[in-house]
């Protein structure tokens, strides 16, 4: 009898423990909840989310794609853009590459100067006025990039009309938000920054003294637009550029290439000038770059590492070289999905809770939990707004937050905001909602990988009782 109370008293003391814990579990969570404010958890969407500034990047001179995108590139040589010396064909070349049609669908543009494009034909891509003016002095070539000329950087005739042609587009373009990003551009096959560099038909490349020159026009006329350099130097360090990676899927190219320039820098392969090490660029620039090939790196057996390289080099967007001309009913739809879900940025709201009651004329506390599933930030100051939504549907009242969404790097984010409720406010139940908004619209501008979207573009959340 004695061994049977024995146990008993076991037993008990282990059902005690098990209650005090649960007891106090339960404590934590009423504590971190309290009962008179609302938690709401929205559902999830597992879908392609077709938002600005990042995703594919089309040829802007066609619209033939079959993928969701929201930015186009334009190619620009300079030979297109001033035929005459101080006359620039800005008309031709934005109706070439197709910018009123862009603008009208809501899409942004990458921009790239160009001053040596191989080809399959001989050619020159900088203007015959100036060709004449530097004496032709540079290098005609046909080799396998294709044939072409490539300006000799050192003249300084050459670097003085550069500038003055960066002056020039500026003057177009350096406050217009329809231009998204440039891409530098002008030294270099394709303004990529190198020259052919295997004997006997070796292009010399210049050196930092020279290259910087051709970047400081961008500097000094586009103080206010993202720049990206091909690969870190320490003139795009100091500045806080971009970078882009056009061989991007390419493992060789991508990750003993750009990787580990921008993890631990580089002694440059033309000219043995060391360069820095450029690890998060990112952070507060964006990265982007085309596919080595169009197709082959969103193909099963390549996906996996692909989507590795984007998390690791940070980017936002591929282009115009990419798989956004493949039909969504192709086999690689899923990769595509894949990829388009994993670069750039991917906005979740995981939970909001706020006070269950308000009046008229008081301050509402709105926590949010915002994940960023993407691999690499928004880059613009686009205002976070809190709307307080009737029983119609309307917008009863709306404010800003005051918050940047520059800081909402890959991973979680608890963000808190207090929003008056509007004095004249009818008693009654009212929807809270979130949306990011569009500074040149007003309008909502960026999905959330949220249901409870609105014909409006917010994102209805929990539910607030106004009373007197």
């Amino acid at each position: 009898m004695l061994r049977l109370n024995v146990m008993q008293s076991f037993i008990l003391i282990i059902i005690l423990i098990i209650m005090s814990i649960a007891v106090w579990l339960f404590y934590e969570k009423w504590m971190d909840t309290p009962v008179n404010r609302v938690v709401y958890t929205p559902g999830y969407v597992d879908e392609v989310l077709n938002n600005p500034y990042m995703g594919f990047s089309v040829d802007a001179r066609y619209d033939d794609p079959a993928q969701p995108f929201r930015l186009a590139h334009a190619n620009m040589t300079w030979r297109e853009l001033e035929p005459r010396k101080g006359e620039y064909a800005f008309d031709e070349v934005e109706a070439k590459n197709r910018f009123d049609h862009w603008e009208r669908q809501g899409v942004n543009l990458v921009l790239r100067i160009i001053l040596d494009d191989p080809g399959d034909e001989d050619h020159t891509d900088i203007p015959d006025w100036l060709f004449d003016e530097i004496d032709g002095q540079g290098y005609r070539y046909d080799m396998a990039y294709g044939k072409g000329f490539s300006p000799d950087y050192t003249n300084p005739v050459l670097i003085e009309r550069h500038q003055k042609l960066i002056e020039a587009l500026a003057g177009r373009y350096a406050n217009d938000p329809f231009i998204a990003f440039i891409q530098l551009g002008s030294v270099g096959h394709w303004g990529e920054w190198h020259t052919w560099d295997r004997d006997p038909d070796r292009i010399p490349f210049p050196g930092r003294v020279i290259t910087d020159q051709y970047v400081e026009p961008y500097l000094r006329y586009f103080p206010d637009t993202f720049l990206l350099m091909r690969r870190p130097h320490d003139i795009a360090l100091e500045h806080g550029m971009g970078l882009f990676n056009d061989a991007f899927g390419d493992a060789e190219q991508t990750v003993d290439g750009f990787l580990d320039w921008i993890n631990n820098g580089y002694a440059s392969w033309l000219t043995d000038e060391e360069q820095p090490a450029m690890p998060d660029y990112w952070v507060k620039a964006p990265g982007g770059g085309e596919f080595a090939h169009e197709t082959k790196y969103v193909e099963n057996g390549y996906i996996d590492e692909t989507l590795r390289m984007a998390e690791l080099t940070h980017i936002s967007w591929i282009g115009p070289q990419g798989p956004y001309r493949m039909p969504v009913d192709s086999e690689l739809q899923p990769n595509i999905d894949r990829l388009l879900k994993t670069i750039g940025y991917r906005y979740v709201v995981l939970s909001e809770s706020h006070e269950m009651q308000r009046r008229p004329g008081d301050v509402m506390s709105v926590d949010l939990r915002i994940d960023n599933q993407g691999v690499a930030p928004f880059y613009f100051s686009w205002p976070v707004e809190l709307s307080l939504i009737d029983g119609a549907g309307k917008v009863a009242g709306s404010a800003n937050a005051n918050l940047d969404i520059r800081e909402w790097l890959p991973g979680s984010h608890q963000v808190n905001i207090k929003v008056k409720v509007p004095a004249d406010l009818t008693p009654g139940d009212y929807r809270v909602a979130v949306a990011i908004i569009d500074p040149e619209t007003g309008m909502p501008g960026i999905e959330f990988a949220n249901e409870g979207k609105r014909l409006d573009g917010r994102y209805a959340l929990g539910t607030v009782q106004i009373i007197l």
